[in-house]
């Protein structure tokens, strides 16, 4: 009897532990709501809170959430409130995530702990009246200068005050880091000094600037980075900065991330060094000012809409070892006179001069296989051209629109000519379409007025029904075992 009772309780206790394990597991991680706070479990069993849902003017965050101590506030969790006016962090946080505070526009005083060392994203991004930010003097990690809030750990400029005066900054000598989005929307910043790495024994330089860093410095006009060790500018790094019109590059770095320079139109020059391998989509996107790139020989890629928009460019020089350029490249820089693509380049991305209203001539190498839908849409002052004889497709609307177009040459293999691929060539007066040709998309040379002469392959299959809508040919072979309705 005894040793069935003992057997029980043994039963009795394993369950009892194995519940208690499955609660702590299932809290762990979970969110949970105390008062305005939404908070979880970390897996050193303290809180991180995650949102903050009341309405108060003055905050004090909580030290513990029900009887459980905080240590962090996560990232976004004060985010866009409008009401909030001053918070108060306790003693025992530790840590602020990424972009807590972002766009609290009404947000004017924030008290920092000793306890706080580990900032993320600049955690006051978009603050637009933030005059005081207080740090504990015991905190051994951040420090405010100026203005400007810089973590010791990392050497990393975090945030930079709106409220500052315009004008001049000359970051922190030290500084190895400009953090991500450390000056968001700063309209107060004009130029930026770096200080050139000293030789003092364990001196460090700039390193890196981070994603948005800069993003919408309105008035930022001149920043130079030549005597930085800079590798990579980060994506969207000077976004939108309008008056931006010159940049120096340091020798080291190696690659411009998406969006970096895109929407500085003031830029009007780029002289990049040769270390450069890889440049982003839309890098310089809306650079309506840039007149001039010469690409490092480096680069092999060029991405989607990298230079779309630049409509004062009148020059671009392309690496020999050029293969791909991507959709959109450089679509609507109307500008653009002449282009000479390199002989590896294989690749041209739909769109990727559709709407260069400028271009006249363009040399495509025979080695090229694939142009993209549009690809010199509405290229109106484009005369002639010879396609490449790799090439076994013209896509829709390849050509579409090329109002100035008067001669173009086939290659000898090619198979397909896509829908609206010469749809309103109002120029052209005669073509020849290739043998191997068996199919013809509708509408694909509908609208040219002008033309009066075509030679169609005996071995044709398919036709679209409305393939020479008001060209003028005066002689037509009946087409109608052909026509796909």
């Amino acid at each position: 009897m005894r040793k069935r009772i003992s057997c029980l309780l043994i039963s009795l206790l394993f369950l009892c532990c194995t519940l208690f394990a499955a609660c702590g597991e299932s809290v762990t991680g979970q969110e949970l709501t105390s008062g305005d706070y939404l908070y979880t479990i970390q897996d050193d069993g303290t809180a991180m809170i995650k949102k903050y849902t009341g309405q108060a003017v003055s905050v004090t965050i909580p030290s513990e959430l029900e009887g459980v101590a905080v240590t962090a506030i996560g990232p976004s969790a004060f985010q866009s409130n409008t009401n909030v006016t001053d918070v108060i962090i306790p003693e025992g946080i530790v840590s602020l995530g990424d972009s807590v505070f972002k766009r609290c526009s009404s947000l004017e005083s924030v008290e920092i702990p000793a306890s706080l060392t580990e900032v993320g994203v600049n955690p006051f991004a978009g603050c637009e009246v933030l005059y005081d930010l207080i740090i504990d003097p015991d905190n051994k990690n951040l420090k405010m200068v100026d203005g400007v809030l810089y973590s010791q750990n990392d050497y990393r400029l975090v945030y930079y005050s709106r409220m500052n005066e315009k004008g001049k900054y000359e970051v922190k000598n030290g500084t190895r880091i400009i953090g991500a989005e450390a000056f968001y929307e700063c309209t107060n910043i004009t130029r930026l000094k770096i200080r050139k790495k000293s030789d003092e024994e364990g001196a460090v330089a700039l390193t890196a600037i981070g994603r948005r860093a800069f993003y919408g410095c309105e008035n930022l006009a001149q920043i130079n980075l030549e005597d930085t060790e800079i590798s990579t500018i980060g994506s969207d790094a000077f976004f939108g900065c309008v008056k931006l019109d010159n940049v120096t590059f340091p020798d080291e770095v190696t690659s411009i991330a998406e969006r970096a320079f895109s929407r500085c139109e003031s830029l009007k020059e780029l002289n990049m060094p040769e270390t450069i391998t890889s440049i982003g989509e839309q890098a310089f996107r809306d650079c309506s000012s840039l007149v001039s790139v010469k690409l490092p020989q480096g680069v092999t890629t060029i991405g989607k809409n990298t230079f779309a928009g630049c409509s004062d460019l009148e020059e671009i020089i392309l690496p020999d070892g050029l293969t791909y350029i991507g959709g959109g490249a450089f679509m609507g820089d109307r500008s653009l006179k002449k282009v000479v693509l390199p002989e590896s380049v294989d690749y041209i991305g739909s769109e990727a001069f559709s709407e260069c209203t400028g271009l006249e001539e363009i040399l495509i190498p025979d080695g090229c296989g694939y142009i993209g839908p549009s690809a010199f849409n509405k290229c109106m002052s484009l005369t002639s051209l010879t396609l490449p004889s790799e090439l076994y497709t013209i896509n829709p609307s390849t050509f579409s629109g090329c109002s100035g177009l008067t001669e173009i040459t086939l290659p000898e293999e090619l198979e397909e000519i896509g829908e609206r691929a010469f749809f309103c060539c109002t120029a052209l007066t005669e073509i020849v379409i290739p043998d191997p040709v068996e199919y013809i998309g509708d509408y694909a040379f509908s609208l040219c007025v002008k033309l009066d002469s075509i030679e169609l392959p005996e071995d044709l299959e398919v036709i679209g029904p409305n393939t020479f809508d008001e060209a003028q040919l005066s002689i037509l072979p009946d087409l109608s075992d052909l026509i796909e309705e």
